[in-house]
């Protein structure tokens, strides 16, 4: 796991993204670049990279027959992968908190690690597939620290009911996070392409004292958020979606691998946390 510290304003926007897949055909590059305008339009906005920026696929691997005859901006090997994916962030680099890396770059770590290639490339920190991000004050503080890992494992699809499969999938994040880290106000994976967020519980827990003679009941409050232990119904947890179609374009007859697995169809993007006061107050 790295640790990768900075002092950040007290009042800003961090997008916490990953899973863009850089060369696949279905790589939704207009939103990629949406996030990269966004953060550009002010100062006080910046950006974390969990991985899989690069989708990696060589000529050994079952989908290249279908992937390589339809490759955008004739991004056809890692290396251009790459090459585009500097170019493209190159304008936000001072932005870039952390550059992690995902299974899809795991694939080639023995020709060459393409997440420490991009990180290197943009002056970023490089976060690996684990990391946490210490955001600091201008005094040296911990103001409070994020997880972020790459992830792996499949989404469950649950329930009927798409109210209570949408509550298992958000369990299903909090119980594969909840123990990697005690100290973090934050905790994200990517890797399973959903948008999901699960806010604190804290405020809404009541509880009842006395004070020898009658009851009062009382609602929990937020803790400080630079705590060694955050208990963890006072975090926030998320998968933090991704920007691969589903669908290959009409008329490009190419096959998607998620169109073979017959994956539903997932909304694209990524969170983003609102910092007030060196606070996390929300994640959208």
């Amino acid at each position: 796991m790295e640790l990768i510290t900075r002092e950040l304003p007290a009042d800003c926007e961090i997008l916490d993204t990953s899973d863009y897949h850089f060369g696949a055909l279905n790589c939704h590059r207009g939103g990629v670049k949406e996030i990269i305008s966004y953060v550009a339009a002010r100062k006080n906005r910046f950006l974390l990279n969990k991985g899989d920026s690069i989708d990696a696929i060589l000529p050994n691997d079952k989908r290249y027959a279908t992937c390589a005859q339809a490759i955008k901006d004739n991004l056809m090997s890692p290396e251009q992968q790459a090459e585009a994916i500097i170019k493209d962030f190159w304008p936000i680099r001072k932005q870039v908190l952390v550059w992690g890396h995902g299974n899809h770059e795991f694939k080639l770590i023995n020709t060459l690690d393409y997440g420490r290639h991009i990180a290197k490339g943009l002056g970023a920190p490089y976060g690996a597939a684990i990391f946490k991000f210490i955001a600091k004050d201008r005094a040296g503080r911990i103001a409070y620290k994020l997880f972020c890992a790459h992830g792996k494992g499949k989404v469950p699809a649950g329930a009927k009911d798409p109210i209570q499969r949408e509550a298992n999938r958000k369990a299903w994040v909090k119980r594969t996070l909840e123990r990697l880290a005690a100290d973090c106000v934050y905790m994200s994976m990517g890797h399973g392409h959903h948008l999901i967020v699960v806010d604190p519980t804290t405020e809404e827990q009541l509880y009842v004292t006395d004070d020898g003679t009658s009851l009062k009941q009382h609602y929990r409050l937020m803790p400080e958020q630079n705590l060694q232990y955050i208990a963890p119904e006072s975090r926030w947890y998320a998968m933090t979606g991704g920007f691969l179609k589903l669908f290959s374009p009409p008329g490009s007859e190419a096959i998607g691998y998620g169109e073979m697995a017959l994956y539903p169809p997932t909304e694209m993007g990524c969170t983003k946390l609102i910092i007030r006061g060196h606070k996390l107050v929300t994640v959208e």
